[in-house]
């Protein structure tokens, strides 16, 4: 049974599990995290299968932007003040993303992955979207977080996205 558009239980195994059948298995793997439990058991789960010949990994981290609001009638040099910050700010979540995907990555090179991280700022589904498509990927694995309604609850508004959108496989590691 090849890896499907299906939510994968994550087995607490430490052996490796084969690499998953079909013509070749699956080489390239876009790997979405975000910091969380969820996508640290993803990113755990890949380290466990057995990589295939060439096989890589492209490690994810999508940072969305704060922006300033419009504010017309607050003073140009208060506006500059708060556009200041708010730049600030992105500087300072796509640093923790950089280490956060380069971790990742140097988890998966030492389980035998050709891996690098890459930080990318938007919406997270249409940026994850873009690097399946850019790095050519087979498989985009994400960890399930609950975010609201039943099924937000059980996949994360993400991971309901991507089974919908996503032109390769799924595999959502829960």
């Amino acid at each position: 049974m090849g890896i499907g558009k299906r939510v994968g239980k994550n087995r607490k195994s430490k052996k490796r599990a084969p690499a998953a059948p079909g013509r070749s298995g699956f080489r390239r793997v876009v790997l979405g995290v975000d910091g969380s439990a969820h996508s640290r058991r993803a990113a755990a789960f890949l380290t466990r299968l057995q990589p295939p010949r060439g096989g890589r990994v492209t490690v994810v981290r999508v940072v969305e932007p704060v922006r300033a609001p419009a504010m017309p009638f607050v003073p140009a040099a208060m506006r500059a003040q708060i556009a200041g910050q708010a730049e600030a700010v992105n500087r300072s979540h796509v640093a923790v993303a950089r280490r956060q995907v380069e971790a990742v990555a140097a988890t998966l090179a030492r389980a035998g992955w050709r891996a690098h991280g890459v930080v990318r700022t938007g919406l997270p589904v249409a940026q994850l979207l873009a690097a399946i498509r850019a790095e050519r990927a087979d498989v985009l694995a994400l960890g399930a977080r609950g975010a609201g309604a039943l099924e937000h609850f059980l996949l994360g508004s993400v991971a309901e996205a991507a089974l919908k959108h996503a032109p390769v496989e799924v595999l959502i590691v829960k």
